[in-house]
C-alpha cells in the first residue's frame, strides 16, 4: 500500500510524503508497569480472555484493514484504543496516531480474530520521532467515546504507561520481528477510565505539551 502522509517538521512546516507500507502489526500488552500489565491480564481473564502466551504480544494484521478514513465497519460491541502508531520510512522513524478497533465479544474466543475482522484506523499526520524523543514521556494518548449521543472521556494518560521505543523494538526482536521497515506498529493502548463503552463515534489525539502539538483523528463507527 502506499499512501500520501503529512509529514510535520521541527519548524513547523508541513510536507507531503509518500509512504509504502509492506506490513501492519498490532501490540498487546505493551505496558510498562509489569504489575498493571498482569493486573490487566487477570480482569481480562475474569472476562472469559485467555491470557497471553508471552508479555507483550505480537498481532498480525492484514494491510488492508488500515483505514485513513473517518468511518471504521465493526459491530456494535466494539470499541476503539488510543494508540501511538511507529513507522519506518526507509530512512527514519516516524510517529502517527492509531486506534486498534477490536470486537469485545469474539475477543473472549480468540484475541487476534477480534483484531483481524476490525478496521484499523489511523492518522494520516506523522512526526519525526527524532523530535520527540527528549519529551518522550510527557507525550498524551486520549480519547473519548460518544454513546447515545453523549461524550464521555475515554482514556488518557502520558506515553510513560507504555514501553519506550526501543524497549518495545527490542521485545519485538526478540519475538522474531527482525525487518521492520515499513511496517505500521500499533504500540498497545493506556487503561480506559470507566471500562469499555460502546459507542457511535471514537476520537482520539496524541499532544506534545512542551512542543505545543496534537494530532488528532475521529471516526464514525458503522455496524
Amino acid at each position: 500500500m502506499k499512501k500520501m502522509i503529512n509529514l510535520h517538521l521541527s519548524n513547523g512546516e508541513i510536507k507531503k510524503h509518500e509512504i509504502h507500507i509492506k506490513k501492519v502489526i498490532v501490540v498487546g500488552y505493551g505496558g510498562r508497569n509489569i504489575e498493571k500489565i498482569q493486573e490487566h491480564i487477570d480482569e481480562l481473564n475474569e472476562l472469559g480472555i485467555a491470557p497471553p502466551s508471552s508479555v507483550p504480544m505480537i498481532y498480525p494484521q492484514q494491510i488492508d484493514q488500515l483505514n485513513f478514513s473517518n468511518e471504521c465497519h465493526s459491530s456494535k460491541t466494539s470499541s476503539g484504543e488510543a494508540e501511538y502508531v511507529l513507522f519506518h520510512d526507509g530512512t527514519e522513524w516516524l510517529v502517527t496516531l492509531g486506534s486498534d478497533h477490536t470486537d469485545r465479544e469474539v475477543e473472549k474466543e480468540d484475541i487476534l480474530k477480534s483484531k483481524l475482522i476490525c478496521d484499523k484506523p489511523i492518522a494520516s499526520d506523522f512526526w519525526k520521532l527524532a523530535d520527540l524523543k527528549d519529551d518522550w514521556d510527557h507525550i498524551i494518548l486520549r480519547s473519548y467515546v460518544t454513546s447515545n449521543g453523549e461524550k464521555y472521556l475515554y482514556q488518557e494518560d502520558t506515553l510513560e504507561a507504555l514501553l519506550e521505543v526501543d524497549i518495545l523494538l527490542k521485545k519485538l526482536d526478540d519475538l522474531g520481528e527482525k525487518d521492520l521497515e515499513n511496517t505500521v506498529i500499533y504500540s498497545g493502548t493506556v487503561p480506559t477510565k470507566n471500562g469499555f463503552i460502546f459507542g457511535e463515534k471514537f476520537e482520539y489525539e496524541i499532544e506534545h505539551p512542551k512542543l505545543n502539538r496534537k494530532i488528532k483523528h475521529y471516526y464514525s463507527i458503522v455496524n
